[in-house]
This record gives C-alpha cells, sequence and structure tokens, in this order.
C-alpha cells in the first residue's frame, strides 16, 4: 500500500516532528505538480518582459502586484504570464494572474476582488478547484486518460482592505500518477469569511512567579478538551485540581500576529499553582473542539508535559490549563512560546456562485539524467531535474524524505532543494531479500539553469549531471 508523505514547515506552527509525535498521541482522525516548452534562452530573453506581464493584469492594485512581486522572488522570470483570464458573478471577480510549473507540480497565482461591497476579509475560504493535467499513460492502457487531477486547497497569500482583494496560489502535485497538459482552469462554487484558521504563537518571556487573579470555573464554563483525551497522556484527569479556576481576564493583554478574532487575555499562574493562559475570543469565534490545539514550545528540545494541557470555554474566551506546569517551571515557561493553532468558526458571510476563469498553462519539462547507481546505500533507479524540482525513484526505506539536495553549479556555487512530497510503497519479498520502492522529490529554493548544473550532492555523496 502506498503512502504518501508532506514535508512541510510552518513558522508558526509546530514542526513536521512535533505534529507526528502530537497527532499520534491524539485519539481521532486528524483531518489531513504546459505543454509548450520554454527553452533556457527564451525564458532568460523574457524574464523582465515575463514578470511585468505577469503583474500587469493586477497593475490597478498595487498592492497585489507588490505583493506578487515579494513572493515570486526570484521565481519571477520564470512565471507565465496569464492574460484574459478572468470571470465574475456575484459581484465578485476573480482573474488569475500568472503560473509557473514543471513535470512534478503547477501553481497558479490569481486575484479575487468584491466589486460591490465589502464582504471579504483576511479569513476568506474558497471552495472549488485547480484543474489541470491528466493520467499517464500506463502498461496497461494504451490511451491516455483524460481524467483530469485537482485540488481543493487554496492559500490566501494577502488580503488588501482597501481595494477588497485577496491573492491566492493554488497548486496540483502531478507526482508519478499524471502529467501537465496545457488545458488549465480555476473553478470556485463558493467562498466564505466564516472558516479561520490560526497559527500563532506568543512569548512567554514576560511570566512572573506571581499569582494571577482567578475565579472559580462558572456554570456556563464548559470542559471541551482533557488530558485523558490524548493517548499514553503522561497526565491523567486524577491529578487535576479539584476545584477548577480559570484566570480572571484582560490582566496581561498580548495580541496575536495577523489576527484579531483571538488574542491572550492572560497569561501566568493561577490561584492553584499551575501555569495558565486565558485567550480572548471576538463575538462569534467559536474553536473547533478536539482540533484547536494549544502547547508550549521550547526550541531544540521536546518536553511531553508542555503539550498536555486542558481546554476550557469561558465567557468571550477559553482558559487553557497546563497540569504538569508548576511555578518550579518558570525558568523553563520563560523560554517557552505559547502556541496556538487549529480552526474555528467566526462571524461572516458566505457567497455561493459559480467562478471559471480557463487558460493555457505551459511547463518546464523535466530532463532525465543519464545515471543510475548506489546513492547513500540506496539503488537508484531514475533521477529526473527540472529549473524547479529534482525526482528520484529508487530503494529508499526513509531516509531521503528529510534529507536536503543540492544542486552545485559548474562555477561552483550551490542551491539548496528541500524535500518535498513524495511516496513510499510497503516492502515487497523478492527472493530472500526485502524491496523497497520510493518516489522522493526536493523543490528548490531558488529556480536553476539545468544547463548549467554540474551534480546533485546528497550529503556527501554526488550525482553527475550530463
Amino acid at each position: 500500500m502506498k503512502n504518501r508523505y508532506r514535508h512541510e514547515m510552518e513558522g508558526l506552527g509546530p514542526s513536521p516532528e512535533e505534529l507526528r509525535r502530537l497527532y499520534t498521541m491524539i485519539s481521532m482522525e486528524t483531518k489531513q505538480k504546459r505543454t509548450r516548452q520554454l527553452s533556457w534562452r527564451a525564458a532568460v530573453a523574457l524574464a523582465c518582459a515575463v514578470l511585468m506581464a505577469t503583474v500587469a493584469a493586477a497593475a490597478v492594485i498595487p498592492a497585489v502586484r507588490e505583493t506578487l512581486q515579494k513572493q515570486l522572488g526570484a521565481f519571477a522570470p520564470y512565471v507565465q504570464p496569464v492574460e484574459g483570464a478572468m470571470c465574475q458573478d456575484q459581484g465578485v471577480e476573480i482573474q488569475v494572474l500568472g503560473a509557473l510549473s514543471d513535470d512534478l507540480e503547477a501553481r497558479v497565482y490569481f486575484s479575487v476582488q468584491d466589486m460591490e461591497g465589502d464582504r471579504l476579509d483576511e479569513c476568506l475560504t474558497l471552495k472549488g478547484q485547480l484543474i489541470t493535467g491528466e493520467k499517464k499513460e500506463t502498461e496497461e492502457s494504451s490511451e491516455i486518460s483524460v481524467s483530469s487531477v485537482g485540488t481543493s486547497y487554496f492559500q490566501l497569500t494577502s488580503y488588501d482592505p482597501e481595494t477588497r482583494t485577496a491573492l491566492f496560489s493554488a497548486s496540483v502535485y502531478y507526482g508519478e500518477q499524471a502529467q501537465p497538459r496545457p488545458d488549465a482552469q480555476v473553478s470556485i462554487t463558493g467562498m466564505t469569511t466564516q472558516e479561520g484558521k490560526l497559527y500563532a504563537n506568543a512569548s512567554c518571556s514576560a511570566v512572573t512567579g506571581n499569582t494571577l487573579e482567578s475565579l472559580p470555573a462558572g456554570a456556563k464554563d464548559r470542559v471541551i478538551f482533557r488530558p485523558s483525551d490524548v493517548v499514553n497522556s503522561p497526565c491523567k484527569d486524577e491529578v487535576l485540581p479539584q476545584n477548577l479556576v480559570v484566570l480572571a481576564p484582560d490582566q496581561n493583554p498580548m495580541p496575536l500576529a495577523d489576527t484579531q478574532d483571538m488574542w491572550i487575555s492572560s497569561m501566568g499562574f493561577a490561584s492553584d499553582g499551575y501555569f495558565h493562559v486565558r485567550l480572548g475570543f471576538a463575538e462569534g469565534v467559536t474553536p473547533e473542539e478536539g482540533g484547536f490545539f494549544c502547547d508550549l514550545f521550547q526550541s531544540g528540545s521536546w518536553d511531553d508535559r508542555l503539550f498536555v494541557c486542558q481546554q476550557t470555554l469561558v465567557e468571550g474566551g477559553m482558559d487553557i490549563l497546563f497540569p504538569l506546569i508548576r511555578r518550579d517551571d518558570l525558568a523553563l515557561i520563560q523560554r517557552c512560546k505559547a502556541r496556538f493553532y487549529g480552526p474555528y468558526t467566526r462571524l461572516g458571510q458566505s457567497i455561493e456562485g459559480s467562478w471559471t476563469a480557463s487558460f493555457q498553462m505551459e511547463h518546464y519539462p523535466s530532463a532525465v539524467l543519464d545515471w543510475t547507481g548506489e546513492l547513500l546505500g540506496r539503488q537508484v533507479r531514475k533521477v529526473t531535474v527540472s529549473p524547479l524540482s529534482v525526482t528520484m525513484y529508487s530503494n529508499d526505506s526513509g531516509g531521503f524524505h528529510s534529507t536536503p539536495l543540492y544542486a552545485v553549479r559548474k562555477d561552483g556555487t550551490t542551491v539548496a532543494a528541500e524535500p518535498d512530497t513524495g511516496r513510499y510503497s510497503a516492502p515487497v519479498l523478492e527472493g530472500e531479500s526485502l524491496v523497497q520502492d520510493a518516489f522522493n522529490t526536493w523543490k528548490f529554493e531558488e529556480p536553476v539553469n539545468v544547463a548549467d548544473i554540474a551534480g546533485l550532492r546528497l550529503e556527501d555523496e554526488t550525482i553527475p549531471v550530463n
């Protein structure tokens, strides 16, 4: 059975390793890449023109233009400009601005603007698909399927309240089973501002050993998450204080970055001697029970105690009790960050409609290296490289998915590539040996001219590139 991994780093959220450990403890199911080729010479010759054309469509929206330029960075010369791909319904206009694609993944940038009112905000989410690509020809079939591959995931990268315009990116992963095709389409069936997602942290360095004003849990206060909800938790409900108290609000308030829906209202030690954090909620905000997480994080180390908490909904917010953190842990707390992440509902508006913007997508094809052999003790069957990414087929059993790769240019400089989406199959017994089948990918931090690459380095070994 094939399992897909995803290597993601969230600047404000927990690391992949932390999430792995946390989610394995939670007793619940976690809700959990153009066919006309552009030559390198043409891409370089058109670099400035491409960037200008890409953002020209958004020329009347300077904030969107500037954000898009900043987001693209070194990839701007590789972005295909898209013109005329726009649609409007329910007073909302969607416009495709640019696309970036190779054999592994396609990414599309588009704007969403309210032309009639002020119904959008920084929590806008979309329902729909980016549709592009088709299934690859298989040994069992002589024809390529016309079935499209797509995604319902869209990432809001910015929102400009003055022009009521949001900038989104959407991606399609082709992987092993699909390939690019020129026809592409952004298809949206609805949008809402009622679904929030929080990824925020706050320093605990100012916490003192003083006891903050505390209140007995009221009749309307409700515990929505207990330590016993965590499998193999180091804390059982029996060790919780018998008389539940919560912090009084607004004792040392602190904002959370990039949101006005939640903030720290009080943080410190309650009268029960335990460390608490009280969040304040804007009107209508409700966290998703069982899916909204809170913890303390100390960079460079793991302490299970910091991930054990009890969440109590109180008037205007939530009190978070850390039952394994006492006053003796003050020095530890001051080195930590309080982190909050997960979905929640909020006041907002939903708009149903039909928005379809079709366009032709180009892509940068990957080159297949004239090399197979042994790498870090694994047998590598095939390696492909594009200006944007590297793919590798091997019998790797798990190490490649966390190992950075470097493109070594002919002038000796290097460009890093971070592990990305891939696949591992279950080992198969062939004779007396277990054979592993793996598909690993890496994405370059900046685009690379394939003709300038002399080799691909993984740890202290190098694959020659001819």
